[in-house]
């Protein structure tokens, strides 16, 4: 078969052979989708991702506003009045949370999911002005403005209260006594408790002071748990058993330590970084503090991903298969025919499928390894037909398995995969290149060189003569 034809019908092969390799990256995605839905029905059962906020200091009150209304020929002046009913919320002066988690990883099926069990300590102050400073004033004497102060209460936003286990607090030395749901819209869902204690009015409503306060929470969640630092001056220490965590939100640890099973971290904020007590002022439709910290319960060798990883080198591996074979084909002078090079296409593509199987009973890495092995000792039984000796086929699945291990190390050093992969697409340019200096293509097109050409025009016409 001339070499242009051949080259075309590997092209046709590469095409073909694409389209295998989509239906195993389809498959790998539906994996992995089914892996994220069954993470969310272990969230549905348990609790999902949790982000706590607060708590705040909530004043509700009343304000009625009367503006005088001038009088007209056919009426007296008189006074019109308008009643608002707000809050104002207040985030705490000083803030500190501190956290253990206990970490454990559910199973349904072959998937699984890591769920957390936390118990959190939240303590610091509020500093509260007079509540004349927060009231209104009239404008001129034209109006009249006054405001009647209800029971404050505080307030702790949770995105899935479905993990509280326990909570207990303490407030400037009151118990508390926590009941369902924030008090505020804006606040979302979480739990309230109201500081309608004489005691507690008393400080809050006449005196002005300080506010201390002391929750005790035990909170469940499923892979993610974030604290927003809402004090003018924050710290949030966490710490668990987990080895992977993935620090989340926007500020980084001050302090962290991560060890082979355990980790901890401390964070540190300032309401110059925060936007402090301004933001509890925003409006319903705003988030009232965007500042997070926290972390990600992640694993560095998801299988699904790693799978995913795998499949994104497939059609340079399909590619680097057949240019091989047809390498060698060239040098030992044989012919291969194109269902062979199909059938040598379509083990490689059992790779990456049996890689995704076994991955989900065994692990990625001993998967990865078994599939790669039992992909060369296929092809090195066949390539050896193929090529007509064993020593050839021994070769080529020599090469096959320096290429497996040569991907594995790309999928674990994710921070020099480009290095890797770019020395290596090098290294293999450069050894096609040495081992096919002397092939003469012309000759193998079917055409003759041009320098055999002009000798072949000087013979003949020395014949004549």
């Amino acid at each position: 078969m001339k070499i242009g034809m051949k080259l075309g019908a590997m092209l046709g092969l590469m095409v073909s052979m694409l389209f295998v390799l989509s239906l195993v990256r389809d498959l790998v995605n539906e994996r992995q989708q089914r892996a994220d839905e069954v993470r969310a029905e272990i969230a549905q059962f348990s609790a999902g991702e949790q982000t706590l906020s607060g708590p705040f200091l909530v004043l509700p009150y009343t304000r009625t506003s009367s503006k005088l209304i001038a009088a007209t020929k056919d009426k007296a002046a008189y006074w019109e009045d308008t009643t608002v009913e707000d809050r104002i919320v207040l985030t705490p002066d000083q803030f500190d949370a501190r956290g253990q988690l206990a970490v454990e990883v559910l199973k349904r099926g072959l998937f699984e999911a890591p769920i957390y069990r936390s118990q959190l300590q939240l303590s610091g102050r509020f500093v509260i002005l007079a509540l004349t400073q927060y009231e209104a004033r009239a404008a001129s004497d034209r109006e009249r403005i006054s405001t009647r102060w209800q029971a404050p209460y505080l307030a702790l936003s949770l995105s899935d209260v479905r993990g509280i286990q326990h909570l207990s607090g303490v407030a400037a030395g009151q118990p508390l006594k926590f009941a369902p749901g924030s008090g505020h819209a804006r606040l979302g869902a979480g739990v309230h408790a109201s500081l309608a204690e004489q005691k507690l009015q008393d400080v809050l409503l006449h005196e002005g002071r300080q506010l201390d306060f002391s929750f005790k929470l035990n909170l469940s969640g499923s892979t993610q748990l974030l604290i927003e630092p809402v004090g003018d001056s924050s710290t949030v220490a966490l710490s668990g058993n987990w080895p992977h965590p993935s620090f989340a939100g926007n500020f980084a640890p001050l302090e962290r330590s991560i060890g082979k099973d355990r980790f901890s971290a401390r964070w540190q904020t300032s309401e110059l970084a925060t936007g402090g007590s301004k933001a509890a002022q925003c409006n319903a439709s705003e988030n009232c503090n965007a500042a997070r910290v926290g972390l990600r319960l992640i694993d560095p060798v998801d299988r699904y991903v790693l799978n995913e990883r795998t499949m994104k080198y497939a059609e340079l591996f399909m590619l680097l298969i057949f240019g091989a074979v047809f390498l060698m084909e060239l040098i030992h002078r044989l012919a291969v025919h194109p269902v062979q090079y199909g059938l040598v296409g379509l083990g490689l593509a059992i790779f990456f499928l049996l890689t995704l199987s076994l991955s989900e009973h065994l692990g990625f890495n001993r998967a990865y390894w078994l599939a790669a092995l039992a992909s060369a000792g296929l092809q090195a039984y066949y390539v050896s037909f193929v090529l007509a000796g064993w020593r050839r086929g021994l070769g080529f699945a020599t090469v096959l398995v320096g290429l497996y291990g040569l991907l594995f190390g790309i999928l674990q050093s994710e921070d020099m995969a480009l290095l890797m992969g770019s020395l290596t697409m090098f290294a293999l340019l450069a050894l096609v290149m040495y081992f096919t200096r002397n092939i003469d293509w012309t000759l193998l097109g079917g055409k003759t060189h041009p320098q055999y050409r002009k000798v072949e025009a000087s013979r003949s016409v020395n014949v004549q003569h």
